[in-house]
Order: C-alpha cells, then sequence, then structure tokens
C-alpha cells in the first residue's frame, strides 16, 4: 500500500503520537496542589487502564486507581496508562492537605532504592566504604561517585500554581557538606528524561530556561539558620556582585517532608547565559587554586604570569592587568570576604569570563556559610589575606597572590580604601545589615516552625527553634560590631587617620544620579566615614528635563575628624518654547513623527528622545525646515518620501508608552502618553495646533498610518479650507463680471432718461 517507506514510518509515528495523546488525556476531579480539607480524588481516562503507585518506581507496589482515591494527608502519587502492550507514564502529582506557607513547595518522587539502597543509593555510605582515620571521613562512598539518578520533580510557587512538572536527573551536591547526614541536591534537565531545561520563574525574576538547579540545605549553615548564605550573596548583590540566586521553599521526597531548602542557581556556563545573554561557548570558570571547571585555564594563567612577572606599581602594567579581570569587582569581592570574616573564601572562591562579552575576569561571591562567625567580629582578616606569609590554613600564597600584587599600585589601593569605605557606610554598615536580617527573620520564621516540628527525617542533627532564634541573636551581634572594627582594620593596614564623616543630602533624588566613587546612592540621606589621604570622586547627573543646584565640585575631600554637610536638589526645567510637536506614532512599524510648526528651520541637533522605559536617543546634524516632518523608526522596511528627514533609533516602541522630546538645553518640548487600541496601528494629533479652525487639538487612535504626511483630519480640514477659498474667489470673479455690465447699462439708462427729460 506504502510504496515510500519514509511516508510509511512518519504515517505509524503520527498515528502513534495522536494514539499516545489520547492515551494520556486523563480528567481530574482535583488538580495537584493545596486544598484545607481531605477530598476524593476522581480520575478518568479516555482510553486504557489507569494505575498509580507512591515512588517514580512503576514496579514498586502499583495498584489499579479505584473508583476514587482518598486523599486526607499531604500525598505524591504517580500515574502510569496501560494499554494493549504499551505503558505511559504520566508523571507524578502532588496533593498538600492544610498545609499552609508562602515558600515554594518541591515535591520529588523517586524510586526509594535510588536513594536508600545500600548497593544503588546515592544517599548512603554503600557496602565499599571504609573510614579513614587521619581524616575522620569514610572514604569510597556512594554519594561521591557522582551518581545521577532519574526522579520527577514538581515545584509550586508561592501563589500555589505548579510551575515545574517533568522528569528529571537528580544528584548529591556540595562539598564536605556531602558527609553531613542531611545532604543538598542537584537537580538536572536532560533530553532523555524528556525536556532539556527547567522552563520556569525559579527565583521571581521572570521565566527563565535552566539546565540546572540547586536545593541547598544552607551547607556549613545547615543546623543553625538554613539562610545564612542566601542573606550574605544577597548583600553583596547588593554592590554589583555575581551570586548565586536564591529562593526559600519546602521540600518533600515520596510525600516525606524534609525541612526547609533553599532552591539555588548552579554556577557553570548556564548560569553566565542566564545572567549575561552571553551564550555557553567562549565561558571560562575555574575555582580554588586554578581548578577549572568549564571551558580553559590559559586566560588566567597568562593573567597570573603576567603579575608575577610584572611591576604593578607601574600605571602601564595595571592597565594592562585591567584589561584582563574587573579590577573593581575584585575589589568588591574582596571587601565582602572580608568584611564577613569568611576563612572559607580560600576555596570557596569562583571565578569567570566569556569571550563574548569583554574577556575579563570577574569573581562570583559563593558558600559564604562560615562568615558571621561567633567571636569573629573583631578578627582582621584583611591583615591575613594580604600577608605575604601564610599565617593560617586559609591564607596560602596562592589564595592571596592577586590582592598583594594589586595593592602595590595606588590606583587599585585608592579604589579598595574608597570601595571599603563607601560600602562599610552603606550596604554594610550595622543599620542596612540589621533590617536585612529582620527581612529574612520575618520571611523564614513560620517556616522554620514547620521545618522543626514537621519533620522527621535528619531530626536527631537539627537543633530546634529556640536555637534559630539564638543564632540570629549572634549574627546581630556581629552585625553590630562589625562594621566598627573594619574601619579600625583599614586604618591599621594602610596607616590612614581617623576619618571625616561625610553627610549628604539628595533632594528630588529620584530625578538625578549621585555617585560618590562610582557607586550610586540609592535615596535622600547618605552617612558615610572616608579619609582625608584621597579624594573622593563625586559625580552628579541629572535625569533628562531636570539640572541641579547645591555641590559643584567633582571630589570631596574633608579634614580627618571633621564632618561636611553636601546638598544637592534636582529641580525641573522650564519648557522650550520651540514649536515642534509629536505628531503621530505607529506601534506596529515602530516609528513616531515630529512636525515643525515654526515659522522657520528649526537646528535639532543635540535634541534627546526618551521612552517610559529610560531608552535614549541623541539627535544628530538634524535641520528641520518649516512645516516639514522628522520620522524616526527603529526598522528599514518603512516607504520613505523624499521631503522627510528619517532617523534610526535603537529601541521599539510599545503599544503603551511615553514618548518625550528635549530640546539641546534638557528642556522639554513636546510629550505625549499614549495606549493604542487593539486593532489600531497609529496614534496621531487630529491638528497639529492647540486650535485650528474652530477645532481643537486631540489625540486619536486610527487605523491608518500617515507617518511622513499630515494627518487626515488636518488634511481634510486644509483641503476644506481651500475649496472654500476657491469657491469664494469663483464666486467674487463671477460677481464681478456681472456687475460691471450692470451698472453700465444702469448708467447708460440713466443718461439716457437724463437726456429724454431735457
Amino acid at each position: 500500500m506504502f510504496k515510500n517507506r519514509g511516508l510509511f514510518l512518519g504515517f505509524i509515528f503520527i498515528s502513534n503520537f495522536i494514539f499516545s495523546q489520547e492515551i494520556n488525556k486523563v480528567s481530574f476531579s482535583h488538580e495537584a496542589g493545596f486544598y484545607n480539607e481531605p477530598f476524593y480524588l476522581k480520575l478518568n481516562v479516555k482510553q486504557g487502564e489507569l494505575f498509580y503507585f507512591d515512588e517514580n518506581n512503576i514496579n514498586n507496589n502499583k495498584k489499579p486507581f479505584p473508583d476514587s482515591l482518598l486523599i486526607n494527608k499531604t500525598r505524591t502519587i504517580s500515574l502510569l496508562v496501560a494499554h494493549a502492550d504499551s505503558i505511559h507514564k504520566l508523571g507524578s502529582f502532588s496533593y498538600f492537605i492544610s498545609f499552609n506557607t508562602k515558600f515554594k513547595v518541591v515535591s520529588i518522587s523517586i524510586d526509594n532504592d535510588f536513594l536508600f539502597d545500600n548497593h544503588k543509593g546515592i544517599y548512603v555510605k554503600g557496602p565499599r566504604a571504609y573510614l579513614d582515620t587521619s581524616s575522620g571521613f569514610y572514604r569510597n562512598v556512594n554519594w561521591e561517585r557522582g551518581w545521577e539518578r532519574e526522579n520527577f520533580v514538581e515545584i509550586f510557587n508561592e501563589q500555589g500554581e505548579r510551575i515545574v512538572s517533568q522528569n528529571s536527573g537528580i544528584k548529591i551536591f556540595g562539598g564536605m557538606t556531602k558527609y553531613s547526614p542531611e545532604k543538598s541536591l542537584r537537580l538536572i534537565a536532560r533530553k532523555k528524561y524528556g525536556i532539556s531545561r527547567f522552563d520556569a520563574n525559579l527565583f521571581n525574576q521572570g521565566k527563565k530556561k535552566y539546565k540546572h538547579f540547586v536545593l541547598r540545605h544552607s551547607g556549613g549553615d545547615y543546623r543553625d539558620l538554613r539562610f545564612l548564605d542566601a542573606l550574605l550573596t544577597s548583600l553583596a548583590s547588593e554592590s554589583g556582585l555575581d551570586v548565586q540566586a536564591s529562593s526559600p521553599s519546602h521540600v518533600f521526597v515520596n510525600s516525606e517532608y524534609w525541612g526547609v531548602y533553599n532552591i539555588r542557581e548552579m554556577i557553570n556556563e548556564h548560569y553566565i547565559n542566564n545572567n549575561y545573554s552571553c551564550g555557553t561557548e567562549g565561558v571560562d570558570i575555574l575555582q580554588g587554586l586554578k581548578t577549572v571547571d568549564q571551558g580553559s585555564g590559559d586566560e588566567y594563567t597568562k593573567l597570573l604570569k603576567f603579575v608575577q612577572k610584572n611591576n604593578l606599581a607601574i600605571s602601564s602594567n595595571y592597565t594592562e592587568v585591567q584589561k584582563m579581570m574587573d579590577t573593581r569587582n575584585f575589589i568588591n569581592f574582596w571587601v565582602h570576604q572580608i568584611f564577613y570574616a569568611n576563612h572559607d573564601a580560600r576555596g570557596n572562591i569562583r571565578w569567570w569570563r566569556s569571550d563574548s562579552l569583554d574577556g575579563r575576569f570577574r569573581w562570583i561571591v559563593y558558600d559564604t556559610d562560615l562568615g558571621f562567625g561567633t567571636g569573629r567580629a573583631n578578627r582582621n582578616l584583611l591583615k591575613d589575606f594580604t600577608n605575604p606569609i601564610m599565617t593560617d590554613w586559609y591564607n596560602p600564597n596562592w589564595a592571596t597572590f592577586l590582592l598583594r600584587n594589586l595593592l602595590k599600585n595606588d590606583d587599585f589601593k585608592k579604589d579598595f580604601i574608597h570601595q571599603s569605605s563607601f560600602i562599610f557606610s552603606s550596604t554594610l554598615s550595622t543599620k542596612h545589615i540589621l533590617r536585612r536580617i529582620n527581612e529574612f527573620k520575618n520571611l523564614y520564621d513560620d517556616e522554620m516552625k514547620i521545618h522543626f516540628n514537621e519533620r522527621r527525617k535528619f531530626q536527631s542533627y537539627q537543633g530546634n527553634y529556640k536555637n534559630w532564634e539564638n543564632r540570629i541573636i549572634k549574627i546581630k551581634q556581629f552585625a553590630e560590631k562589625r562594621d566598627e572594627f573594619s574601619f579600625l582594620h583599614l586604618e591599621g593596614k594602610f596607616n590612614l587617620k581617623k576619618p571625616y564623616y561625610l553627610y549628604l543630602k539628595i533632594e528630588n533624588y529620584n530625578h538625578g544620579k549621585v555617585t560618590l566613587n562610582n557607586n550610586e546612592l540609592k535615596s535622600e540621606l547618605f552617612f558615610g566615614a572616608f579619609y582625608s589621604e584621597y579624594a573622593l570622586p563625586i559625580s552628579i547627573e541629572p535625569d533628562i528635563g531636570y539640572s541641579y543646584t547645591g555641590y559643584s565640585e567633582n571630589t570631596i575631600l574633608g579634614k580627618s575628624g571633621d564632618t561636611l554637610k553636601i546638598a544637592v536638589k534636582f529641580i525641573e526645567n522650564k519648557s522650550s518654547d520651540i514649536q515642534v510637536v509629536i505628531n503621530e506614532i505607529n506601534h506596529i512599524d515602530n516609528c513616531f513623527e515630529i512636525y515643525n510648526l515654526e515659522g522657520h528651520q528649526v537646528d535639532l541637533s543635540g535634541w534627546i528622545i526618551t521612552d517610559k522605559n529610560n531608552n535614549y536617543y541623541k539627535i544628530d546634524n538634524l535641520l528641520l525646515g518649516k512645516e516639514s516632518f522628522a520620522v524616526f523608526h527603529y526598522t528599514d522596511s518603512l516607504h520613505k518620501i523624499d521631503s522627510v528627514a528619517y532617523h534610526k533609533i535603537g529601541f521599539k516602541l510599545s503599544s503603551c508608552d511615553e514618548i518625550s522630546l528635549y530640546d539641546n538645553k534638557k528642556q522639554l518640548v513636546d510629550r505625549i502618553s499614549y495606549q493604542l487600541i487593539k486593532d489600531q496601528s497609529s496614534y496621531s494629533r487630529n491638528i497639529p495646533f492647540e486650535e485650528f479652525d474652530g477645532i481643537k487639538l486631540e489625540w486619536r487612535s486610527v487605523e491608518e498610518s500617515t507617518i511622513g504626511f499630515h494627518n487626515q483630519t488636518y488634511s481634510n480640514l486644509v483641503e476644506e479650507k481651500i475649496k472654500n477659498r476657491r469657491l469664494l474667489t469663483i464666486t467674487t470673479v463671477t460677481c464681478s463680471i456681472l456687475i460691471i455690465p450692470i451698472s453700465l447699462i444702469i448708467r447708460w439708462n440713466k443718461k439716457r432718461k437724463d437726456v429724454m427729460l431735457k
């Protein structure tokens, strides 16, 4: 029947696919999710027989699905449909009864043997493990083998919506924490399991495609806060440092509650691409001494050799180093690690570069669980991490090599001192850290009560709620003392005098940007301590349409012990008197036009166009003639008119936006906010004037675009006016033609009568 074998196989594939889709159609009386009361679950399959089981293992207690199944406690069931000789797994479905949370919930369904079987379980020592008496750890254990097992994972967001439901791989994750009774887990999406990415909003940053994510129990902090690393990396992110995004969750495994874990990004080439949109090719990631996790270590070796062979006190050598690494990023990294008193920064250091970006190395703040240690608030890690001699396990020469050599350069040293001062005064100030600790405490408080009250597995290793509260008190005590000691350590290291104090007030701060040492201030008040040995760079940039009054210098230099008070005020500029208007907006073709109402040519060079998304275009070399149009467009597909000036801009228009036009003095010339009606491509003025021929200006959504031409309403008015003028002229001429002979006749008759009377 089928002569073409390929066509036949295609037919069979499509038929089987359609058939399997029909089999997989199951109607649920209750969707997976959260319920306040027990209920009976009813399922109906279109074809075949339905089975259920309690693990992701069809060989383990597979049972026919009854007419209804009582769900009276939190439970995950896995389903399959058997039809003829085929079996179709439908995945797992979790139901939570009276489980109220403001966290995400992760539910894992897995063959229990994959976790705890002595021979194939990834969570146990295994039959070949032995105790290494020199280290005190077991060796040759299952959890070190990198075994990956199949599972089905579901993730429910804070609103109870299921945002992930797919088969994936699972591995044990971590370094030394693998040897703890409780371990972190890594989930991997692979095509062989069905889907090659977790496509979800895992971190409330928008939907992204993740190859991996980690369920982290907080590493060395797992018996205490369960959020210390999430807190400290969050603080580091406020200085623009790369960190793993974090989202707290409750974890269930085969219906059993395992406790509070943090969903974290996995550091790999996919992490770099997700955060920088640079692709995964040409990415190098290294850690520790110089272990290569991804790509190559050649460029880093090149950097180290250059630093080793060249004196960085010489400016030209330092400039070369800045081409190979982001020195500001490196400074911010070490300022945070030293402030945290994180001894483990030696081994838990991660850095990366990408050929698709600028090729420079940047550092990632990773695993800060040993930070904020009890009794370490006065610990001088700045001295330890800049000491040319190894004084303890955490500061071998290789770990401090770059920082020590870079500090030989005066520019780097100055930047290090300024950045330390700024960060200690802002995001690492006592006030700010205490506020952030309270945020985390409030977020985790009720959830940790669930954690300590409800979990059974690992419970004997896990502390209690009272200890959790006490640990929060201790990290607050660290925060209350650490910034003061950090300033003292800075002064001691660099032989600095006592700082001066800067009090800076910014009025209308939302209408401009003030930076100190290139750090943007985020509020109207700033108080910080800086050192008189170095002038502090300051930059004040008003937004488009604003200017400012107050401090006018580009550096600040105070005297030791003094308090400087500086005020800056952003003021809205007056509107421009120039009569150039935005005349029409076309969202479909991504363009808009302006029109010159002046009676003369206008030079628009240096004028600025912005939208509500802060997109920006500066006009260059445009002389707009009187009563002439200029069109600004994103795409090049427009039909162009010779008499119209066209300029390509670098941003698209949305159907709901705001466009502003400023002159070269940053004065507002015109602005229009708009929202296009569905099926209407254009938004235009009916007339370009405030009033014309008794018609008042208004904006309208219209179907057809007249970009480059006068808008239709105005054209019709002008045409009507011209038509009326022509009619008046014709009437006048006609009347004139008729009046002359009539006048002559009247005059002739009058003369004739006069003659007859004589």
